[in-house]
């Protein structure tokens, strides 16, 4: 009796779902459905009391809860069933009132006005004027409805198979149709993934379109301590290797932004690898890497009798962390908050507003010595541990605007999205 009780409720389940009649089954069963829901959450809310002896049974450990295996509903579906009940309490509202209307008028025209008596006739009337009613609810009901938009979304998957798009559920379809913001990631998706140095802020100068005769004005005191900060101061397996299909150009290996700024060495007519030469890795005193907190990474070499920390990263963290910057002819200058402000103002913010992703590039002495402005003397080993003190106090060598150069199809494409 049991199993013959589940297979009729899983056929009338299938009749709910297909047919007119399961249609108008659910609308008028939609307040009991809510009940039993109501009902349901009450006896989740019981609470089981086991000994601490027993252990579960296999049943209780590998069934999942009730919610995760009831399929959730798509925002389409969500949508025409709200549509389906409220256009079902209309046809049922119409359906009434139809039937009150046809009752009245021939109670009154039978009765009122021809002045009949009660004929056992009559009952066929009354049972016509329910039928009409019945009828009339059953034309409101959209049955066509869900089936027109099966249909639509089927055509939306071959449509999208065209395009070389695989949809497993045709709930996809309808989630894509409701997106109205499209994230997308920029490195490599948007853009060609070949950084290079386009603009450039060197002892006060501000240098928007850069080549080798507008660096060659730079100091070669400068440059010298600029090409070391990038070239010590970067993975050691991020390199330029020369391109086996275009002469003259570089293919770049590993992180693209230390690549873009070792092309800028280049630019500067020094050699990153004759400076990485000159001090392996293993003549590295500590390596602060790269991560989401820093945002910045520092590197401290032996320099003559003390260190030299390099530094480089996000142009506002950087600037954060200095109190000097080299003037020109490399002369050392303190750098106050006002400083700061119009830098930020005057360069950071017209690179970013190019698109351009700024780097700053500083650096940092440890002398046993005398000390200059911008150096710190130091009598006994520094506790390399202590980050925050470490890389603070820095003089400001440059800052430097990357740019990723847009994929030709990426605007099109752009603008087919905005359709």
């Amino acid at each position: 009796a049991a199993s013959l009780h589940h297979v009729g409720a899983r056929q009338q389940h299938r009749v709910v779902v297909h047919s007119q009649a399961g249609i108008i089954f659910t609308l008028l069963g939609a307040v009991a459905e809510k009940k039993k829901q109501i009902r349901k959450k009450g006896r989740k809310k019981k609470t089981v009391i086991r000994l601490e002896d027993s252990a579960p049974t296999d049943d209780e450990v590998d069934s999942p809860p009730p919610e995760s295996r009831m399929k959730r509903k798509s925002v389409l579906q969500g949508k025409l069933t709200k549509l389906a009940v409220q256009i079902g309490y209309v046809g049922s509202a119409v359906a009434i009132l139809t039937v009150v209307m046809l009752v009245l008028q021939f109670c009154v025209r039978k009765f009122w006005l021809e002045h009949e008596k009660w004929n056992d006739s009559y009952y066929n009337n009354f049972i016509h004027f329910f039928i009409i009613g019945v009828t009339v609810l059953v034309v409101a009901v959209p049955e066509g409805l869900p089936l027109a938009v099966t249909i639509s979304l089927a055509y939306s998957v071959k449509k999208m198979m065209k395009d070389n798009n695989l949809v497993r559920h045709l709930d996809a379809c309808e989630t894509m149709g409701n997106a109205t913001i499209i994230c997308s990631d920029k490195t490599g998706t948007l853009t060609t993934n070949r950084m290079t140095v386009v603009q450039t802020y060197i002892y006060d100068e501000f240098d928007k379109v850069i080549s080798r005769q507008s660096l060659a004005t730079v100091q070669s005191n400068v440059t010298d301590i600029i090409c070391q900060g990038i070239s010590l101061n970067s993975n050691y397996a991020s390199r330029l290797i020369p391109s086996k299909t275009l002469s003259g150009s570089f293919e770049q290996v590993g992180n693209k932004t230390e690549c873009a700024l070792l092309g800028f060495v280049g630019l500067l007519q020094r050699n990153y690898q004759d400076i990485r030469e000159n001090m392996p890795e293993e003549m590295f005193t500590k390596v602060y890497t790269f991560n989401s907190v820093r945002k910045s990474m520092s590197t401290v070499i032996p320099w003559r009798e003390g260190y030299r920390l390099f530094t480089k990263g996000a142009s506002e963290i950087i600037l954060n962390k200095c109190d000097y910057i080299l003037g020109k002819d490399g002369e050392v200058k303190s750098f106050t908050g006002d400083k700061k402000s119009r830098l930020v103002n005057n360069v950071i913010r017209i690179m970013a507003e190019d698109g351009l992703r700024t780097i700053a590039i500083a650096y940092r002495d440890f002398v046993r010595e005398y000390a200059s402005t911008n150096e710190v003397r130091i009598n006994s080993e520094p506790d390399w541990d202590d980050e925050n003190t470490i890389v603070s106090k820095l003089t400001l060598m440059c800052i430097v605007g990357i740019e990723d150069p847009v994929r030709p199809e990426v605007p099109e494409a752009i603008r087919t999205c905005q359709k």
